[in-house]
């Protein structure tokens, strides 16, 4: 396996796996990668096209910037190399259904990064709405805040409109939509602001959005990059309410924790160990590539959430609601 741009953690990671193995890390600057590359017995090279083009390399980690992911998952799967890609998938429609199409095409099964779904505490909440616990669902409350980019330069790519056009929405709020469209489907409306409070144009540092879902249901996601950690997903029906909260990054190991609210008002709180969720959805795609197993992150739901990604985008542009057809 080819680990193309950026993914240092993810080499961290997946050396603890018995399934998959990096072998080779594909940067245009490789100064500072000689060390780390030793380390992990990876061979480094400056050019995408030498893995493409290489037998051995049966599959293609994608951590390039955000703009090159359409082209580069094309260009694998039409090399017929199995593909994970880095969020967000692309950064429109469009370009999302090509690069769908293409693998499904070739009969590539492509893995995403969204491994914030394998949380313990995000897993339990999914059974506890699909059960029906909280009787039917009504609407969705998240928010997802952080300063981790505080000491970042302003012309970092992570305040780039062309690689992030989203703000913090792009890098850590898209998430939180993949959890909306793995539990209630497709968008069909939304609208959302986007503001340069905390920092100057063009950087944005926070946001919100008003989705409407196909089924009815509503939703809410803000994340502000310019605040200390918050982070809170919500779900609301009519037999009570469940929510998952964080008390830090989930680079860390602290526990994530559940609050479970029936109707009368009783609670009931738990709390979940944190696992190696990276690896999990690394293995899970490994499993469906090569072994024909399910991947539960679907195609149609990549496509859904980059839907809402690019209808956010467009209205915090506009500042108009955006029908998504």
């Amino acid at each position: 396996m080819a680990l193309v741009g950026g993914g240092k953690v993810i080499v961290k990671n997946l050396a603890r796996s018995d399934k998959i193995n990096v072998v080779c890390g594909v940067d245009k600057d490789l100064s500072q990668l000689k060390q780390f590359g030793n380390e992990y017995n990876i061979e480094l090279r400056d050019s995408y096209a030498s893995v493409l083009s290489d037998s051995s390399i049966d599959s293609i980690i994608l951590a390039t910037p955000n703009r090159l992911h359409h082209t580069h998952i094309i260009a694998a799967a039409e090399a017929g190399k199995f593909i994970f890609c880095e969020k967000p998938l692309c950064l429109n429609t469009k370009n999302a259904k090509e690069a769908i199409s293409v693998c499904r095409k070739n009969g590539i099964i492509l893995g995403l990064g969204h491994e914030r779904r394998f949380e313990p505490a995000m897993k339990s909440l999914f059974d506890h709405v699909a059960r029906g616990d909280i009787g039917k669902v009504l609407h969705v409350e998240t928010n997802f805040s952080h300063d981790l980019f505080d000491t970042l330069s302003e012309d970092n790519w992570r305040f780039n409109p062309k690689d992030a056009p989203g703000g913090g929405f792009t890098a850590r709020g898209i998430h939180l939509t993949d959890f909306m469209v793995h539990m209630f489907g497709r968008a069909k409306r939304v609208y959302s602001t986007m503001s340069s409070i905390a920092y100057e144009k063009p950087r944005v540092d926070t946001m919100s959005a008003n989705i409407e879902f196909i089924n009815g249901i509503t939703g809410i996601v803000s994340v502000s990059i310019a605040t200390p950690f918050y982070g809170r997903y919500t779900v609301f029906g009519e037999e009570g309410w469940i929510e998952a909260r964080e008390i830090n990054n989930f680079e860390h190991d602290d526990p994530g924790e559940l609050v479970f609210c029936r109707k009368g008002g009783e609670r009931i709180i738990t709390t979940h160990a944190h696992t190696n969720t990276v690896l999990e959805n690394f293995e899970l795609w490994h499993d469906a590539s090569v072994n024909g197993q399910d991947y539960s992150i679907t195609p149609e739901e990549m496509l859904a959430n980059i839907e809402i990604f690019e209808a956010i985008v467009k209205s915090g542009d506009t500042g108009e609601i955006v029908n998504i057809k």
